[in-house]
């Protein structure tokens, strides 16, 4: 569930083992235990792009199963002492991050960041273009911008990691919490990811979005509020060096959501699931 440039739409921007390998890229998610978001003597930044395949379902009623296309991705790290910015689209975890870096001692770390966690829709879907008969008379769910303190630990090449957040863009204003457990490892020329991790949410999010209010009632879609909900993701992601400069990536990413999301009106099914190929350059 991720992912406009004003101040509004800057607001909108376990334990699995598996085998891996060194690239000459760095990884800048904030999931896993080689990210590099952590503080620098003064300025630092890296930056990459990439094109890949995409392949996704959707979970939202009346929308195509499976929407697939080219995605193109610029990603970007910037840092200053503690500050840092990460926009980063080459994983299907990736997003955009703000933070700044409290502690960063003993392999532990905390941060206070701000990142875009769920996508808005309305009555045409998350990535279709016409109106969808069973979203019809909707209200449209902005996409949230969250901030708050994440706290993480590091084991070699293991990490994990809790978040406490609350939305500030005037979506939602409801609280998320969100647990992640990441592994990497090395094999030869590879290198492998996985991540598992539970997101909690609060009433006030789960209604926000997943809510049908008394003017969205149909005949065929009933009041409905939900109470708190959760998600819980898995993520696998592999890399390899093609050329220095050049490197293959794909990812699939799987996520199961609460029965408080499933039973919604405007809810088709309690998975959704996507995965994609690509290459980046980087610098």
């Amino acid at each position: 569930m991720l992912k406009g440039l004003s101040i509004k739409t800057l607001l909108k921007l376990l334990c699995l083992t598996i085998l891996l390998s060194p690239l000459v890229s760095q990884a800048s998610n904030r999931l896993y235990a080689d990210n590099d978001l952590e503080p620098t003597q003064g300025f630092a930044w890296d930056w990459s792009f990439g094109a890949g395949v995409y392949i996704q379902d959707s979970y939202l009623l009346g929308t195509d199963d499976t929407n697939q296309g080219l995605d193109l991705n610029l990603n970007i790290a910037l840092s200053y002492n503690n500050f840092y910015l990460d926009i980063d689209n080459s994983q299907l975890s990736g997003t955009l991050i703000l933070g700044y870096s409290v502690i960063d001692k003993y392999d532990w770390g905390l941060d206070i960041i701000g990142s875009n966690f769920q996508s808005g829709f309305d009555e045409r879907g998350i990535y279709t273009n016409g109106l969808i008969n069973e979203l019809e008379g909707i209200t449209p769910r902005e996409y949230d911008f969250d901030t708050g303190i994440r706290l993480s630990r590091s084991f070699k090449d293991t990490q994990l990691s809790f978040e406490l957040l609350n939305d500030i863009s005037g979506a939602h204003g409801g609280w998320l919490l969100n647990t992640y457990l990441s592994h990497i490892r090395v094999w030869r020329n590879w290198e492998f990811r996985s991540v598992a991790g539970i997101n909690f949410y609060s009433e006030k999010f789960t209604q926000y979005y997943y809510g049908i209010t008394s003017e969205e009632t149909t005949s065929e879609r009933p009041l409905y509020k939900p109470s708190n909900g959760y998600s819980v993701l898995i993520e696998f992601h592999a890399e390899y060096p093609i050329t220095e400069n050049w490197v293959f990536m794909g990812g699939v990413l799987s996520t199961k959501f609460s029965s408080s999301i499933d039973d919604s009106p405007i809810i088709s099914q309690s998975y959704q699931h996507k995965a994609k190929v690509g290459v980046r350059y980087v610098f």
